[in-house]
């Protein structure tokens, strides 16, 4: 199959949220769960029209004016993954919170899978930035935790494999620009760049 042409990418973003996102709302309906579906068209040669094909999908969380409400109870009432992100934010690096103070959203890339076939050629860094130029324009920061995700498949927690992994994916997120934060998380908060 020939090369995916990043420009010819096409987002479906999808959203479901009861009533008008808020800090009046109960901590389990206030973040905004998202989910971005990327098809994008390859060519097989110069005449062909091209065929559309299933690139990725993401999923990921939209804390409104994170730094303003109580955060890890919010969380806390989502989902243990996302509880996880409160406790590490609020426990662990209180300072990414305390820079949120006058205002901002915190994006949580709960994942964001690219189809094997299109791999190795930083699709993923492309996916990511429409994502932020898009929904994620007031966010502040973006956390994500650079872990391969656990599959019978995959390899088991603990491995050299699974370490391997590990690395290579925090490898791959820092060059677009994420930084340590805690563990296996990762913070960024360079918008500045994206939104140019």
């Amino acid at each position: 199959m020939a090369d995916l042409v990043p420009e010819y990418l096409t987002f479906d973003y999808r959203c479901q949220f009861r009533g008008i996102p808020g800090a009046h709302h109960d901590p389990e309906d206030y973040p905004v769960f998202w989910t971005v579906k990327v098809k994008g068209r390859v060519w097989e040669d110069d005449d062909d029209e091209g065929k559309e094909v299933s690139v990725g999908e993401a999923h990921l969380y939209v804390v409104p004016d994170a730094g303003v409400i109580e955060l890890f109870l919010t969380l806390d009432a989502v989902s243990q993954e996302v509880a996880n992100v409160g406790e590490m934010l609020t426990i662990k690096r209180p300072d990414l919170i305390d820079d949120m103070a006058l205002g901002g959203d915190l994006l949580v890339l709960s994942s964001l899978r690219i189809a094997p076939k299109f791999r190795g050629n930083k699709l993923g860094h492309s996916i990511l930035k429409a994502i932020l130029c898009t929904i994620g324009r007031s966010a502040s920061k973006v956390i994500l935790e650079a872990a391969p995700v656990l599959t019978k498949d995959a390899p088991a927690e603990g491995t050299a494999e699974h370490e391997s992994a590990k690395v290579a994916l925090r490898q791959y997120w820092e060059s677009f620009g994420f930084q340590p934060a805690h563990g296996d998380y990762l913070v960024f908060d360079d918008m500045a760049d994206v939104l140019d």
